[in-house]
Order: C-alpha cells, then sequence, then structure tokens
C-alpha cells in the first residue's frame, strides 16, 4: 500500500481516493478499509500472493501533514504452501525493498523482532546496505507479551523504538 496523506489548510471533511478507483472520493473510511481489501484481493488474489504492484491511497485532511507512506510486506524467503506466492519470492521482495529504500528521500522503518541479535539481524543489514550511513533509518524492536492474569486473552504490547547512530 503506498498512502499519500496531503494537508488541507481548510476544515473540509477528509476524503480519500485510490488511484485504481477512479472518479470516485470516499467520505467513509470503513469503505476505504474494504476497498483495500477488495483491491488487495484484485491485484494479488486471496491465496497470500504478493506482487509488485502498490496500490495507491490519498487521503486529504486537515489532521494530516503531507506525508507518503509505503507498506512493503517483509522479505520473504520460501513460498507459503498453498499460497499462490511465486518460487522466487524472495528476489521480488527484495528488489521491492531496495527500489524504495535505497531512494535518498526515504526514511527507512527497520522493524526487528526483541528477542533477535540485533548484531546478527538481516533487517538492519539490508537497511545499512540500502543506507550507507544509517542516517535514513529508524529502528523499530517488536514485542509481543501475554497478559499473565488472563491466558486466554494475550495483551500485545506494540512496539519500542530506538534510533540507530553509526559509531564514530
Amino acid at each position: 500500500l503506498e498512502l499519500r496523506l496531503h494537508h488541507l489548510s481548510d476544515k473540509a471533511d477528509p476524503w480519500a481516493i485510490f488511484e485504481e478507483i477512479k472518479g470516485k472520493k470516499f467520505y467513509d473510511f470503513a469503505e476505504v478499509r474494504e476497498a483495500i481489501e477488495d483491491l488487495t484481493n484484485k491485484t494479488a488474489g486471496t491465496k497470500k500472493n504478493i506482487v509488485d504492484k502498490p496500490i495507491t491511497l490519498a487521503i486529504f485532511s486537515n489532521t494530516c501533514p503531507d506525508l507518503t507512506l509505503i507498506d512493503l510486506p517483509g522479505i520473504t524467503r520460501i513460498p507459503l504452501k498453498d499460497s499462490e506466492q511465486p518460487e522466487d519470492i524472495e528476489r521480488v521482495t527484495t528488489e521491492m525493498a531496495k527500489r524504495y529504500c535505497a531512494d535518498e528521500r526515504t526514511i527507512i522503518l527497520c522493524v526487528v523482532a526483541a528477542n533477535v541479535d540485533l548484531s546478527t539481524s538481516e533487517a538492519l543489514q539490508y537497511a545499512q546496505l540500502w543506507d550507507k550511513e544509517m542516517v535514513r533509518t529508524i529502528g523499530v524492536l517488536t514485542l509481543s507479551l501475554i497478559h499473565i492474569s488472563e491466558p486466554t486473552r494475550p495483551l500485545y504490547i506494540s512496539y519500542a523504538v530506538f534510533c540507530l547512530k553509526q559509531k564514530k
């Protein structure tokens, strides 16, 4: 998903458009969510396929900054069983990530599981490959903790953020 946020100076209600759906403005964001799901199924199929074709959504609002966010899949090595993923899924996902992350205007949000040794993190290795000075990379450690008192209802604590700086 390529999400393009556009700041409006007036107090108009927020609205959204998709490049793939010509001539329609969405004012109901529940419909936007449904349209994302429908377009994803039309573009990639319903069997967890990953394709190098973004769905482009533009949102116009006085409560957002001018900013574009790209939601990329993780680098996938082995196609999922019973999926439509191609045998060369690693090449497809790596090339997608490289195309966006190598752009000097891109800030890389590098997500790493908290239980992984950062010195061997493949995600950080790729980030450093595409951002040699590590000045455009923000690291995010993910945590999933289960609430002890109610083991049948997991409570997820989402993110701890750290900034990466190269030692001089």
